[in-house]
């Protein structure tokens, strides 16, 4: 695991890396006079992973490298000298177009190096979505935009299946008719509460988290203190409503690693409909 996780940092780190030296290539090979079809330049960024979309102040399209061509699905000899907005969903034709015509309205162009997640559209029209950044690099005198690309729709996917199955747990937590609880094993601490473990003990969620397990236990067992042992029987303890009235909890649970703590996981249930063995 840890190697995974240090082989996808240094791939991330790689990516910012190139981003970052794109246009600088660009420059470099502008000033030796490289840029042409054939140039070296060329080779190098038709290897880079990332769609690598070149176009000038008024959005016309000059370079376009072999990932751009995989990735929307059109040839570089379809789109170079086309209008930008070929790979711009409709919808946002009209704010790119006012931002291009203010930019060309600029006494002295500023160069700027933004990053930007958006949706692009496919040669096929489909739209996707896109991690993006542009930058101002100056290519022979003039001043040209490097756009660099890449699909995320497999990130977009899994933030949306996590965001599903985080919501699929807050119901079933919050729709529980029992209580639940995580306590703080050292502290002896609140760490969690749901709607029906507040209503059980009478405080609003705010306030168990301020509180210990020992502030709702009845004055006969003030004494007690969770442990690892007792945490995996099944018990009945009597503990104490906030308006004072006593009641007996049945509680069960287990221990487990929460936030790097250890912390006891359980249901609690009104007995008072069963025999109390403390009576």
């Amino acid at each position: 695991m840890a190697a995974r996780k240090t082989v996808q940092k240094r791939a991330v780190t790689g990516t910012r890396t190139i981003r970052k030296k794109v246009p600088e290539i660009l420059e470099d090979n502008a000033r030796s006079g490289l840029v042409d079809s054939d140039s070296k330049f060329k080779m190098i960024l038709d290897s880079v992973g990332d769609a690598v979309v070149v176009f000038d102040g008024e959005g016309k399209i000059s370079y376009w490298n072999r990932a751009a061509e995989k990735l929307f699905g059109y040839k570089a000899k379809e789109v170079v000298g086309l209008q930008l907005e070929v790979i711009i969903p409709e919808r946002y034709h009209d704010a790119y177009r006012n931002a291009v015509d203010a930019r060309q309205k600029e006494k002295k162009p500023r160069s700027i190096n933004q990053s930007f997640e958006s949706e692009a559209i496919k040669k096929s029209g489909e739209e996707f979505p896109i991690s993006a950044s542009v930058s101002t690099v100056k290519i022979n005198g003039n001043q040209y935009f490097v756009g660099i690309a890449r699909d995320i729709f497999a990130l977009r996917s899994a933030q949306n299946a996590l965001g599903d199955s985080l919501a699929r747990y807050q119901m079933m937590y919050e729709g529980q008719k029992d209580g639940i609880i995580l306590i703080d094993m050292e502290t002896q601490r609140f760490l969690e509460a749901n709607r029906a473990a507040a209503q059980m003990y009478g405080y609003s969620r705010d306030e168990m988290l301020k509180k210990r397990i020992v502030d709702v236990f009845a004055e006969a067992e003030k004494g007690a203190r969770l442990s690892p042992e007792s945490t995996t029987e099944f018990n009945i303890f009597k503990h104490r409503r906030r308006d004072g009235s006593v009641f007996p909890a049945e509680m069960t649970g287990c221990v487990l690693l929460w936030k790097n703590r250890k912390t006891f996981c359980a249901i609690v249930r009104d007995a008072s409909d069963k025999n109390d063995p403390g009576k």
